[in-house]
């Protein structure tokens, strides 16, 4: 900067009050350290991009300063040369920086906004990319970003070309600059009405021989050719080459099906894509593609998850907005029976979602479904609840209990939800069944059943048949294996919840000890509530010793949670008082 341009510069900025004079003074010494470590070769890229973030903020406090004043003084007499000096001050940093560092995709796109945002500067913005675009980046994006910047906004298909060109010199592997350059002849393609065809093909036809058999960017290169409709003919070369070598494909069924989805007709016999605004036959096109591709001689692997994919899209297209008119309607729900029916038929209709999908919106007889769908898939809980619901819906018990038996042999450790919704109906309807249910579930073999059901048992047991009954019942309860933590739990619930006055100490005391013992490694409530007791019920001069007993049992990382817990005890105690608080305390029986 030259001496009167800081001088101008300086007197913009206290004649607007844009900074304070000593601000003033460190900006200019910061520029001047800069300078002399690019000088000395010590600059870093940090230091740059600090300093240039300084100097943008400086640019768009003076522009707007400008813009202030021309609007209250209704005039456009004010000296903007302030805008040029900062301008040329960061052109010439991001130079350097770009110069002296590795190009950086995010700071090459800000120097371009720069410049897009300064008109003087796009000469210059494309004079620095030729320059730069010359050297090795090991960011392929860096090219890309130049490309789209000299097509997208200086309309230069020949710098973009050429930076293409520079960047799959060193990175010929990386398929997005290849889709990028393909999607700029695209663009180009369009731009010139169809002129660039000829290039724009031969950039087709070098792509799919160099990724031969790579179906995904086959995708990718037709995403790009049917985002514009004036480029037919290479839209038409792109599907046509997708049908004849990905036709044993079912990705490639799917995908053709999708663009017909959206509107993108391929008639095979011709050879021609055309574009159709109606939805509806855009609609009836995926159908009819789905189905021509099931017809296709595909390997049994690949069919089945053709099928997936058609049964998807049906179910999609259903749930879309485009199901408003009644003809719609009705195709559509002709096609999920036929199409759910003939997967079903094929083994194909492999997720439980679509059978209890098929039931829910089925005009036959679900039932029917519901009654195959458990034989085609055993392990779903959801399949079997569904069919001994609707049985327990029109009280069909023996058909129920029928299903029922079936879905707990095959879903094993997983029926908890079959029992729970058998519990519930006949708690309603067959209370007398009740009990033998609970018997047989608490004598399951599935400790992920038994365990919930046995203390369920024991609360049914002890509100109908009353305490001694229950002490009965759970003499036999905690002999089934495994060890029941809850059961246990509920046990001393009930007998504490006594008013007889007949509970018995040593009994409770002998149903915490188990709990400590079988469970007190990994659960320290177990001993809290042990130690609880004997505060309120049993015996202070106790639960040290319990206190002393848990800090053997448990493991290593819980034994300070053990020590907090025992204190928090003795805090809360140490004033109890069981008369004032209404408490019997029972005697030993011992």
């Amino acid at each position: 900067m030259s001496a009167d341009e800081a001088e101008s510069e300086v007197l913009f900025m206290k004649t607007y009050s844009i900074i304070k004079l000593d601000e003033i003074t460190n900006l200019n010494n910061d520029r001047k350290s800069l300078n002399q470590k690019v000088l000395l070769g010590l600059a870093t890229r940090e230091e740059f991009l600090k300093q240039i973030k300084v100097e943008l903020n400086m640019l768009d406090t003076c522009q707007l300063k400008i813009e202030q004043e021309m609007k209250e003084n209704n005039t456009e007499d004010i000296n903007t040369e302030i805008l040029t000096i900062l301008s040329n001050r960061i052109n010439e940093m991001y130079k350097n920086m770009f110069l002296l560092f590795p190009v950086e995709k995010t700071s090459l796109s800000e120097y371009i906004d720069f410049c897009s945002n300064n008109a003087l500067f796009i000469t210059k913005c494309s004079n620095m990319l030729e320059i730069l675009m010359l050297k090795y980046h090991s960011d392929p994006e860096v090219y890309i970003t130049a490309a789209t910047y000299e097509f997208d906004d200086r309309n230069n298909v020949e710098s973009a070309r050429r930076y293409f060109s520079e960047g799959l010199k060193h990175h010929e592997n990386c398929k997005n600059l290849y889709v990028e350059e393909f999607w700029v002849e695209v663009q180009h393609l369009e731009k010139t009405e169809g002129a660039s065809l000829p290039i724009a093909i031969e950039k087709y036809r070098n792509l799919i021989k160099r990724f031969a058999n790579d179906i995904e960017f086959h995708f990718i290169l037709l995403d790009r050719a049917i985002k514009l409709s004036t480029v037919r003919e290479l839209q038409c070369n792109v599907v046509r080459d997708m049908i004849k070598k990905y036709k044993h494909s079912e990705l490639m069924w799917q995908k053709l099906a999708q663009i017909h989805f959206d509107g993108f007709i391929y008639d095979q016999k011709t050879e021609q894509l055309h574009y159709d605004k109606n939805y509806i036959n855009g609609i009836r096109n995926c159908i009819k593609t789905y189905e021509n591709g099931l017809k296709e001689n595909l390997p049994l692997k690949n069919k089945l998850k053709l099928w997936t994919f058609y049964i998807d899209h049906i179910i999609e297209i259903r749930k879309s907005y485009r199901m408003k008119k009644e003809t719609i309607r009705n195709f559509m729900n002709e096609t999920m029976e036929r199409a759910f029916q003939e997967a079903h038929e094929n083994k194909a209709l492999c997720k439980a979602e679509y059978y209890i999908y098929w039931t829910e919106n089925t005009n036959k007889d679900c039932h029917r479904i519901m009654k195959e769908s458990v034989k085609v898939i055993k392990d779903s809980v959801d399949l079997w609840y569904n069919l001994i619901s609707y049985y327990l819906k029109y009280d069909s018990l023996e058909m129920g209990i029928e299903a029922f038996q079936a879905g707990v042999r095959a879903l094993t450790n997983k029926s908890m939800p079959l029992w729970e919704i058998l519990i519930l109906y006949m708690a309603n309807t067959h209370p007398k069944l009740l009990q033998q249910l609970y018997q047989e579930g608490s004598n399951c073999p599935y400790p992920e059943v038994n365990c919930v059901i046995r203390p369920e048992y024991l609360e049914w047991n002890v509100l109908h048949n009353g305490i001694l009954s229950t002490r009965e019942l759970f003499n036999k309860l905690k002999d089934v294996k495994p060890e029941c933590k809850q059961l246990y739990k509920s046990m001393i619930t009930f007998e504490l919840t006594q008013n007889s006055g007949i509970s018995k100490l040593s009994f409770i005391r002998k149903l915490h000890n188990i709990l400590c013992n079988s469970f007190g490694d990994t659960d320290i409530d177990v001993w809290s509530d042990c130690m609880r007791f004997e505060y309120m019920y049993g015996s202070r001069r106790y639960v040290r010793a319990i206190f002393e007993a848990s800090l053997t049992s448990v493991n290593p990382n819980l034994k300070s949670s053990m020590t907090e817990e025992y204190e928090k005890l003795k805090e809360e105690f140490k004033d109890y008082d069981r008369k004032d608080l209404g408490v019997i305390v029972i005697e030993d029986d011992e």
